[in-house]
């Protein structure tokens, strides 16, 4: 699991790189993905997802990413991986 929150790590600070911002709750997002998904192939999906919703939202400055978000991007990981 250690290796899938790195990854998670890595990728948030990947979105904070590119957007110029700072997820306030990036260690706590990182962890909580990693316990939600069973592969690097899934933290990535869930990491593109936020990418999206960032950028949808118009993020800017400290961020903080809400648990209802990655609950519904949690449920959306399972069910393609139930169908993929």
């Amino acid at each position: 699991m250690d290796e899938i929150v790195e990854q998670a790590k890595a990728q948030l600070m990947m979105i904070e790189k590119i957007y110029g911002l700072n997820i306030i709750n990036r260690d706590e997002t990182a962890g909580l993905i990693a316990a939600n998904v069973d592969n690097n192939r899934q933290v990535l999906a869930i990491c593109s997802s936020l990418n999206s919703w960032i950028l949808l939202n118009k993020k800017k400055g400290d961020v903080v990413i809400p648990q209802d978000v990655l609950s519904r991007l949690f449920e959306t990981t399972r069910w393609q991986g139930k169908h993929a």
